[in-house]
């Protein structure tokens, strides 16, 4: 908690200045349009916010959340203007968003940092309606290499992570996950997960939880 409350107040500023571009791809590939419901995983400091509520309009709706007081503080403040946007201290892990009430989610950088990826990943698919869309950007050190060990270890021993491979837990919910790049970084993943509906039925397939 200590570590992502000081982030807020150091280079997640910095990063903010920088991630138009990637906040350009969550927009176009979520497909928002106004009226749409989206919930914003590990918003960090809110720089998301201003273009979901762009993409959404006022008949819109956004929720973000985050597990760092301080984060969600900064979120609060900066979208204290739009009466469509609730910023709210959650645990992913283990927070029902809700059953069906988000056309669209986007988590970056978010799943690889908690304890329980499988957790958060069902929780996020259980926020979606039929045919929701899920954008993610993340941590991937799936691959075995002097880097990718490196890492892992760095990576364990600043934020905790559990060496949970994030797209691995995606496929284990959502039956359509497609890479965003034709070429997949080192050490990254882009993705678009969809809870899929049932044409036959014309009813959503409800995304199951793992085993554990």
């Amino acid at each position: 908690m200590q570590l992502w409350d000081f982030a807020a107040l150091t280079y997640y500023r910095v990063l903010d200045r920088f991630a138009g571009t990637l906040h350009e791809l969550v927009i176009k590939k979520l497909e928002l349009k106004p009226g749409d419901a989206v919930l914003d995983i590990g918003c960090g400091t809110g720089a998301l916010i201003p273009a979901l509520v762009k993409a959404v309009g006022p008949q819109g709706r956004v929720v973000a959340t985050d597990f760092s007081p301080r984060m969600v503080a900064i979120a609060g403040k900066r979208s204290r203007k739009w009466p469509n946007v609730e910023v709210r201290h959650a645990d992913a892990c283990a927070t029902d968003h809700g059953t069906g009430e988000f056309d669209a989610a986007v988590a970056l950088g978010a799943f690889s940092a908690m304890p329980d990826v499988p957790g958060a990943i069902a929780n996020a698919a259980d926020a979606l309606r039929d045919g929701g869309r899920l954008f993610v950007f993340d941590v991937r050190l799936a691959k075995t290499n002097r880097t990718t060990r490196f890492l892992r270890a760095a990576y364990k021993k600043i934020a905790g992570f559990s060496g949970a491979d994030v797209v691995t837990e995606l496929r284990k919910v959502f039956e359509q996950v497609e890479p965003v790049f034709g070429a997949e970084g080192e050490t990254t993943t882009v993705v678009m997960a969809r809870k899929v509906t049932d044409t036959a039925t014309d009813s959503a397939r409800t995304p199951s939880r793992p085993a554990g």
